[in-house]
């Protein structure tokens, strides 16, 4: 009888709870009766999810009383452990941004995901705002890690995704050989949809190839990427060049002499050859540049 009374008027505590909040109050690890303010006596934020946090017992009854409430009634455990409630990574949903990060970063290829780790990881309950990307370039000659950035309320966490995919896209092959430092032209070359590689620069259109040249000799067959070809100086600084300027319908040209060197596409500063003024021009052409508006 009179354990059953000491029981009876005692507070107890479990020695382990798990809670969803991202606060620890006393109130999560002792159960108050109604309106006893101990019960919001403030412990400390919550452990990750899925991970915990231990209160020793001469934590909490110092707690208690360093707030002036009583501490006679309560019954604890030397260590109560908090838990912090979790939830994984739903695989169907992890495969669906894997595909969509995918498809917005190769959306005119043919892909085929071959294999998605979908990690073990424990995240904050509740909605969760998940978005997928991949890396700038990504290699699909071997796994790529695939970004997940999951968000939630006062919640984040960057998660990598182990993928394996081929991405497939038309690739230009060489109908016959080139020779070093030739021009490749669009009767040189047919499109075939093949695996991108880790190797080389991909080349998906014959805008690329203009103005380039080949940096060795190539054969028929073999398919050309960036890392074989260079452009080639169009301009040589110093030199004189064909400057050509256009308004209202007339166009005039004029020689001018060239600042720096150029490629194909590049605008330097041109200055006429008595030295008495400059301007910007985009390179056209061998030797050869289109004004931009505007003196100096």
């Amino acid at each position: 009888m009179i354990i059953a009374l000491l029981l009876a008027c005692c507070l107890s505590a479990p020695t382990e709870v798990t809670i969803d909040s991202d606060a620890v109050t006393l109130g999560a690890i002792i159960r108050f009766p109604a309106g006893d303010t101990r019960a919001a006596l403030y412990l400390g934020a919550a452990p990750q999810p899925g991970l915990g946090r231990s209160y020793l017992r001469q934590e909490l009854i110092a707690k208690v009383r360093t707030s002036g409430l009583a501490v006679d009634d309560l019954q604890l455990p030397e260590t109560v452990v908090v838990r912090r409630k979790s939830q994984g990574l739903d695989p169907a949903i992890v495969s669906q941004l894997v595909r969509e990060a995918f498809t917005k970063q190769f959306p005119d290829a043919d892909i085929t995901i071959l294999s998605v780790d979908n990690p073990d990881v424990d995240l904050a309950t509740g909605p969760l705002e998940i978005t997928a990307s991949l890396p700038d370039k990504p290699d699909p000659s071997v796994p790529i890690f695939v970004k997940l950035d999951i968000r939630s309320a006062g919640y984040s966490r960057k998660i990598f995704v182990k993928t394996v995919a081929e991405i497939r896209k038309p690739q230009p092959i060489l109908r016959s050989a080139i020779a070093a430092n030739s021009e490749i032209h669009e009767e040189d070359i047919e499109w075939k949809v093949l695996p991108l590689r880790g190797h080389g620069e991909p080349i998906f259109s014959m805008d690329v190839l203009a103005g380039m040249l080949a940096k060795r000799g190539l054969a028929a067959g073999e398919m050309i990427t960036g890392d074989l070809l260079y452009a080639p100086l169009l301009v040589h600084k110093g030199e004189t060049v064909t400057v050509k300027a256009s308004n209202g319908g007339i166009s005039i040209t004029a020689m001018m002499r060239a600042r720096a060197s150029a490629h194909l596409g590049e605008t330097i500063i041109v200055e006429h050859l008595s030295g008495a003024g400059s301007t910007s021009a985009r390179v056209i052409g061998p030797r050869l540049l289109e004004a931009n508006r505007g003196t100096k």
